[in-house]
C-alpha cells in the first residue's frame, strides 16, 4: 500500500473513438466506465447511450482492445466489462421497434438493454443494412461478437491492440 505522500496509481484508461461522431476522442477508465477527452491513437469505439430521454446520464458502451500486444478484446457497459472470449452477445429487433442487447455469460443474461432502433428519419431508399449497422452500435458489435469462427473478433483484437488514428 502507498504511503500517504505516494501518488496513487493511475486509473487503468484506453483511447476510443466515438462511434456516432468520428472526430471525437475519449479516454475510457475501464475501472469505472467513465468517458474524459482524449487523444492518440485509439484502441477501439465507444458509444454514448441516449439515456437523456429518461432523464438519466448517458452510459459509455465500448468495444476495445487495452492498448499495444493486448489479447482481450474487451466489450463494457458503464463500468461492466466482459473479456469478449467468454461471453455470447445477441441483438433482435422486437415487433414494436425497440432493440434488445443482450450479453450472455455462463449463468445466463448479465446484461439486457432494450432501446429503441435509430431513427433514419424521412423515408430514404439508400437507407440500406450498411447504414443501418452504422447508426446502431450494439448491432454493430453483436454482428462482430456472432462471428462462430472467431475470426472477426481475432481481426479486431489486433487491429484495435495495435491502435489506430481516428477519421
Amino acid at each position: 500500500m502507498p504511503a500517504a505522500d505516494e501518488p496513487a496509481a493511475p486509473p487503468h484508461e484506453v483511447v476510443l473513438q466515438d462511434y456516432d461522431q468520428h472526430g471525437r476522442i475519449w479516454s475510457l477508465d475501464v475501472t469505472t466506465g467513465v468517458l474524459t477527452p482524449g487523444s492518440g491513437r485509439c484502441h477501439g469505439f465507444v458509444h454514448l447511450t441516449d439515456a437523456s430521454r429518461r432523464g438519466d446520464v448517458a452510459v459509455a458502451a465500448a468495444l476495445y482492445a487495452d492498448g499495444p500486444g493486448a489479447g482481450t478484446l474487451w466489450l463494457q457497459y458503464g463500468p461492466t466489462r466482459w473479456d469478449c472470449s467468454r461471453v455470447a452477445v445477441r441483438q433482435a429487433s422486437e415487433a414494436d421497434g425497440h432493440r434488445l442487447f443482450t450479453v450472455f455469460g455462463t449463468g445466463g443474461p448479465e446484461l439486457e438493454l432494450r432501446y429503441p432502433a435509430p431513427d433514419p428519419g424521412p423515408l430514404d431508399p439508400a437507407y440500406d443494412w450498411i447504414v443501418t449497422v452504422a447508426d446502431d452500435f450494439f448491432l454493430w458489435a453483436a454482428e462482430r461478437l456472432g462471428d462462430d469462427g472467431g475470426s472477426t473478433r481475432h481481426t479486431l483484437t489486433e487491429h484495435f491492440g495495435a491502435g489506430f488514428l481516428p477519421d
